[in-house]
């Protein structure tokens, strides 16, 4: 592999000028092509992994040029895998697979033929005390391929290193479209904390005392499944669930949560009222603004003052001030 100090230089000053802008999927999707056209390989499967004794777990993935039925034909062969195995003894080096190779299981022939996969490369990046590590299996396939070479592999690795941060700090990046004091999470389907989970503790852990590992507290687990705003009074938060933002193939969900303020207290049309009227306008310029009676207008007030336990409309605009409400 020729220039490869100078490639890898390239690869990195990218990734750190795309992670300002771009989401997990965004950096892995961008990494991966342009690893496939610098180290050479046609198709690719990547996510987020647990190898251990007891077996592999794939917590989360997607493919490159591989048919939508990839990982469900992988579940069938996963006690066979041959790269699984290699990391078990060595969890710090390259898992390399060669078709023609003397170590064959009857799974990995299985796969390998199945895809036409004659070379195989896997990296992972580490995380100690973690449930889920980022992987990158990277396939050439055809019968006249070259093997990876020690400085590809070193390359991969060291590539699969720098992602791994970069998407990390994707989700720690403050201003990325979230508001003030939001912290944002992905999460696989089953609660499990894939991408930041350390920013989550920082700003948000002291709510669960007791949390420790990777799966997130049973109040939050059940949320995942089902896409929405929650607004938990007893736990003073807001928490929204949503398809992950292009990582939909990876079957991720994102969650979001911040500080209950006091317009979430307040229905659409009484948050509507609260604004216009901390605002300093009257009832009446209220009702003419947002279209309704006045008498309309002062029931509302009323309800909104109950709510946020406040008698006129000064403390209502300091109290929405106060806690960015406008």
């Amino acid at each position: 592999m020729k220039n490869s100090l100078h490639a890898f230089s390239s690869f990195v000053s990218e990734i750190h000028d795309r992670v300002r802008t771009d989401d997990a999927e965004g950096l892995a999707r961008w990494a991966v092509g342009e690893l496939s056209e610098t180290l050479g390989f046609d198709a690719a499967w990547y996510g987020w992994a647990d190898i251990n004794p007891e077996g592999v777990v794939v917590h989360a993935n997607a493919t490159v040029n591989l048919p939508d039925d990839f990982y469900d034909t992988w579940l069938t062969i996963a006690d066979d895998d041959l790269l699984a195995e290699k990391f078990l003894k060595d969890p710090s080096g390259i898992a390399t697979y060669s078709r023609s190779g003397p170590h064959q299981t009857e799974g990995m022939v299985h796969l390998a033929d199945t895809y036409g996969l004659t070379k195989l490369a896997t990296a992972m990046h580490m995380r100690p005390g973690r449930i889920a590590s980022f992987y990158l299996s990277s396939y050439r396939t055809g019968r006249h391929v070259r093997d990876w070479s020690e400085t590809e592999q070193q390359f991969l690795q060291c590539a699969v290193d720098q992602l791994s941060e970069a998407m990390k700090l994707s989700t720690a990046e403050p201003g990325r479209g979230e508001s003030a004091g939001s912290v944002t999470i992905f999460v696989n389907e089953n609660g499990i904390g894939i991408l930041g989970l350390g920013n989550l503790r920082d700003q948000l852990g002291a709510l669960w005392p007791e949390w420790k590992d990777d799966l997130l507290p049973e109040h939050l687990r059940r949320l995942v499944k089902t896409p929405g705003e929650y607004i938990m009074t007893e736990r003073d938060m807001v928490v929204t669930c949503e398809e992950a933002p292009g990582l939909g193939g990876m079957g991720l969900r994102k969650l979001t949560l911040r500080r209950l303020s006091p317009l979430d207290l307040l229905t659409h049309r009484e948050r509507e009222v609260a604004r216009v009227l901390a605002a300093g306008k009257s009832h009446k310029e209220a009702a003419r603004i947002l279209g309704v009676a006045p008498a309309t207008i002062r029931n509302q007030t009323q309800a909104i003052y109950a709510k946020l336990g406040v008698g006129n409309r000064a403390s209502l605009s300091s109290l929405l001030h106060s806690s960015r409400g406008i």
